[in-house]
């Protein structure tokens, strides 16, 4: 069996429509929230503002609807409830524990509470993570760089040897803010216009760029 070997000897992941499928599970939260308040939107719609962030979503129906902080209630509250459901990437657990395998380091870096550690820790994941940060730490939000220096302080490593992977153009701007190189993980060809070296659609691709077999 090949021998891997790290193009980075320490990996950075966002959570959510990276190491987890939730983007369906919670655009179907923010359909089935205008539904109870009496507002249907095209999917489409849903899933494009989603994925530039739920406050975007928020902002954009609470503008344009007339709705003020009963959208975001009662979004949480069915958020809260589908997540039972909410499925990780088939394959990106592998990664992580080959990552450890070889010698690397898996940090977290998300704007989830939590629940993003407790969803790891449900479904095997958090045993190949050394620690991250969650929206709890009180860091700015991304793309400023300030979780990212201080997970370099605190886990002594350079911006060399560190890839920022996530979904969002937010993602590799905090890492390029930080002096970190940037994997875009774009299953749906969101980002084609974010301009960046290193990008793929599966975690497959992912797991061949970052192990490299020898």
């Amino acid at each position: 069996m090949p021998h891997s070997v790290l193009r980075y000897r320490v990996c950075i992941w966002d959570f959510d429509g990276t190491l987890f499928d939730s983007y369906p599970i919670m655009n179907q939260a923010m359909i089935q929230a205008l539904e109870i308040l009496g507002y249907h939107q095209e999917p489409e719609e849903v899933r494009r503002l989603m994925k530039q962030s739920v406050s975007t979503a928020l902002s954009f129906y609470q503008e344009n609807l007339g709705l003020s902080k009963e959208l975001e209630t009662t979004f949480r509250s069915r958020e809260k409830a589908l997540s039972d459901d909410l499925p990780p990437y088939p394959g990106m657990q592998e990664i992580c524990r080959r990552i450890v395998q070889a010698g690397g380091m898996n940090l977290l870096y998300t704007h989830r509470d939590m629940v993003a550690v407790d969803m790891l820790r449900r479904h095997g994941f958090w045993e190949f993570f050394d620690g991250g940060v969650t929206s709890e730490d009180g860091y700015p939000a991304k793309p400023a760089p300030d979780a990212l220096l201080d997970l370099m302080k605190k886990h002594s490593f350079s911006p060399k040897e560190a890839v920022m992977i996530g979904d969002r153009d937010i993602d590799l701007l905090a890492g390029r803010n930080a002096g970190i190189e940037g994997y875009l993980f774009d299953p749906f060809d969101d980002y084609q216009s974010f301009r960046t070296p290193f990008r793929g659609h599966t975690p497959s691709e992912l797991c061949d760029f970052l192990l490299l077999s020898t």
